[in-house]
């Protein structure tokens, strides 16, 4: 998860360059764990099946959540919201359908009464790694709007993500894969089973229009030991002022993750390159603005090498821009359109070595990213996209930095148990042609199934080809390095 920027990043050749025998048997291999896991899947349908049917909390869509989301959290910006019984929240209470500000009441036999509850739908949105990385903050906003009581309160939830993954590389000691850290594997296979990522959060509603939100995270292929980080970290804390029956605009305030691009994907488990590349962390303040059909954000961003992609010239200023726009249109999950576009003034990419681990390292002068990124989902089908590039080049490798993904999703199911089929292509590119580190590729083949409000399983082939760490790029990427994976994931929800 971690590993294009704490300590790896990857190329890929093309399929036709390697072709050994380790390779042909680890295809082989991962290709009949594959058949069978969908094979289990498929036999065990009916009773998962009824199993989802019972289930209470909506249901997780893995990497390949709506793009309408509003929908998904049956909440409509403008429609007014249906009011809630009273005895389920407190007595004597203002209708649901009020603005939030006009229900709040500080009354202490409200808040002795609920202050304390679990939300299996907002946790999911909230904790999960492959979907609206970005812009989770309306999340919390909508979920303000239905959330019905007058009184302070704070929502719990936690999230477990287990991964099994078995792997051959056709060169010794290298493994390529972007979900693992390169040191953990030698030789020329691998396995590999582990709590790949917990994490879970607190989400306080401290005034009518004031919320806090936290996570902390354990996971140890997420991050690095070195700049605060590790195994266990706060990953994201912020404040968020906003009530969407008032304004459509809304502001922040704290460590999230930043407002630029999208870099969600269709696969269920595994990250697309694009966000190995330039997905970004950091502490700031911003503005975003929410309706039917626009997103718009625009954060300040705390100066100096930020905890991922961010990197400005100099500390203890408010020197780092971002901003973000999208806009969606249709009607339901089945019919809809995404578009979008961002923009990030500095990177990580202005240095003039290839260096994570130091925090004081900062360049000369900034390397802006921008971002275009779309989505289109119609009847079964959905189809993604983006492209995500440095405006200078990376003085390290004298080229720019860039990256894309395009991928595609079959619905199999999207309403009892959401159940999908998944191809991504994704590659990042930073050297000149033909050099040993000039590129990155990833494809995966993945399948999705949801089997209730709390658990869902997906199975994947990776294949990821070159061998080029982020520090020491020049001297010992091998662009020939080829590794193919299978990846069987769980994730469990409260």
């Amino acid at each position: 998860m971690g590993n294009r920027h704490g300590s790896f990043g990857r190329h890929q050749p093309a399929d036709s360059e390697v072709k050994s025998l380790p390779r042909c048997c680890g295809a082989a291999t991962t290709g009949r764990f594959m058949l069978l896991w969908i094979a289990v899947s498929f036999l065990t349908g009916p009773f998962l099946t009824a199993t989802c049917a019972i289930a209470q909390p909506a249901p997780t869509h893995g990497g390949a959540e709506p793009a309408d989301w509003e929908a998904d959290v049956e909440l409509d910006p403008v429609t007014e919201i249906a009011p809630v019984s009273a005895p389920e929240i407190a007595p004597e209470i203002a209708p649901v359908s009020a603005p939030v500000s006009q229900r709040w009441s500080t009354a202490e036999r409200s808040a002795s009464r609920h202050w304390l509850r679990l939300n299996g739908r907002l946790t999911q949105q909230m904790l999960d790694f492959q979907n609206r990385q970005t812009d989770k903050e309306r999340h919390l906003l909508h979920h303000r709007r239905q959330f019905g009581s007058t009184s302070p309160a704070v929502v719990v939830g936690g999230q477990a993500r287990l991964s099994f993954l078995a792997a051959t590389t056709n060169t010794e000691n290298k493994f390529p894969y972007l979900g693992r850290f390169p040191t953990d594997f030698s030789g020329k296979t691998a396995t590999d089973a582990r709590m790949l990522q917990a994490n879970a959060h607190a989400t306080a509603y401290v005034a009518p229009t004031v919320s806090v939100h936290g996570e902390l995270l354990f996971s140890d292929v997420f991050s690095f030991g070195d700049f605060k980080q590790g195994s266990l970290q706060v990953r994201q804390a912020y404040a968020l002022i906003g009530d969407l029956d008032v304004s459509p605009f809304y502001f922040y305030l704290g460590k999230k993750n930043v407002g630029f691009g999208d870099f969600s994907t269709l696969s269920p488990f595994t990250q697309a390159v694009t966000w190995h590349y330039f997905a970004a962390l950091a502490e700031g303040v911003g503005i975003g603005y929410h309706d039917q059909r626009w997103d718009l954000t625009a954060a300040a961003i705390n100066g100096g090498r930020g905890i991922r992609l961010n990197d400005s010239p100099e500390r203890g200023k408010l020197n780092n821009l971002a901003a973000n726009a999208t806009w969606h249109t249709g009607d339901s999950s089945t019919h809809s359109v995404q578009l979008g576009v961002g923009f990030l003034l500095g990177t990580i990419y202005d240095g003039f070595s290839a260096e994570h681990l130091e925090s004081n390292q900062f360049g000369s002068d900034y390397n802006s990213g921008w971002n275009v990124n779309g989505r289109i989902d119609k009847g079964r089908l959905s189809l993604a996209g983006e492209f995500v590039s440095t405006t200078h080049p990376w003085p390290v490798t004298g080229t720019l930095v860039s990256a894309y993904r395009t991928e595609a999703a079959y619905w199999i199911d999207r309403d009892t148990c959401p159940q999908y089929v998944s191809v991504s292509w994704s590659a990042g590119d930073q050297g000149s042609d033909g050099s040993e580190f000039e590129f990155n590729r990833q494809l995966v083949i993945g399948y999705f199934r949801h089997l209730n409000g709390y658990c869902s399983v997906s199975a994947e082939y990776v294949r990821s080809s070159g061998f080029a760490p982020l520090i020491d790029i020049t001297t010992v990427s091998d662009r020939d390095v080829v590794q193919e994976s299978l990846v069987l994931g769980m994730t469990l929800v409260i």
